[in-house]
């Protein structure tokens, strides 16, 4: 039995479709229905049914699954065993805006030198699509903020970062930092509620005992990093991110207390991932991490920055 059709199998399943799981496999529709029909044939009964608009696995399909992901397994271990230079494949990596933006380039760069023919799948979206997405196995391991309590995952801490309240210059006229009162009357810019800042957000007001004034939303930390830089408004960001911003006047800390929670970040994946690869990519994401131990060399905050002048 070829090892593809098994692999086509799971992918069709994983992601519910013949379109989704070509795309995923750089293949044509009808080259992923082809190897479903081989193993079909070589069956001798279905694996796969209509339900709804996707595709399901039959109970002989089910049954192929279980034992199908053992097998890619064993391969991929095998492969890894003889070497980084064999370990092939694509890896879907979910990230959040914020690590995308600063640290993200030099873990890709890591991995291009330690496995030349594995290949990204990149997926940027706030901490809680990727939760999701990482439940439904639609991607392979994420690098997000906040709590995850995921069943059968397993987290690889990428550290922490200090959450502070910042702002343009003109929301500090005094140059002393304002009461949380104040802060309550300025126009705040928020994230969704799928994105773990706005939880600390919240509790940090409530912990104040105030309600902000006005809150815009925003889904995008470049976006929302860009209006704060311009005036438009102030946020709860990770100040780690924003030092030379920070030393040169261009943003303030506005407010010193109640002091915010910080902000701690994970490389979680599930325990049945099936790809020995993916928790050493967690070992590498934790190794580039700006957000454990002393200050790292950020010379490339100085790119971040300016991409957020546009």
């Amino acid at each position: 039995m070829d090892s593809r059709h098994l692999e086509t199998l799971l992918w069709v399943v994983r992601l519910g479709g013949i379109c989704a799981a070509a795309q995923h496999l750089n293949l044509t529709q009808p080259a992923v229905t082809r190897r479903i029909q081989e193993l079909e044939r070589e069956l001798g009964a279905k694996v796969l049914q209509r339900q709804g608009r996707n595709v399901a696995p039959t109970p002989l399909g089910q049954s192929c699954l279980e034992r199908a992901e053992r097998i890619l397994s064993e391969v991929s271990m095998m492969k890894a065993a003889a070497g980084a230079d064999a370990a092939e494949g694509t890896i879907r990596v979910g990230v959040v805006e914020s690590i995308a933006l600063t640290w993200f380039q030099s873990f890709v760069a890591r991995i291009e030198r330690h496995y030349p023919r594995v290949h990204l799948e990149i997926d940027a979206d706030l901490a809680g699509g990727l939760a999701a997405k990482l439940t439904r196995r639609q991607i392979d391991i994420a690098l997000l903020p906040g709590p995850v309590d995921l069943p059968g995952s397993v987290l690889t801490s990428l550290g922490s970062c200090t959450l502070k309240w910042l702002g343009h210059p003109r929301f500090q006229p005094q140059d002393r930092a304002l009461t949380a009162a104040a802060l309550a009357d300025l126009p705040t810019i928020g994230m969704p509620q799928d994105a773990s800042v706005y939880h600390l957000m919240v509790s940090w007001f409530e912990d104040a005992g105030i309600s902000p004034r006005f809150i815009h939303r925003c889904n995008s930390f470049s976006v929302m990093s860009l209006l704060v830089r311009r005036g438009i408004g102030v946020s709860l960001l990770p100040a780690e991110l924003f030092m030379e911003d920070l030393a040169a006047g261009a943003l303030k800390i506005l407010v010193e207390a109640p002091k915010s929670k910080d902000m701690h970040y994970s490389a979680a994946y599930l325990r049945a991932t099936g790809n020995p690869l993916v928790p050493q990519l967690a070992a590498l994401a934790r190794e580039e991490s700006w957000f454990l131990g002393t200050p790292r060399e950020r010379t490339d905050q100085r790119g971040f920055h300016r991409g957020f002048e546009g």
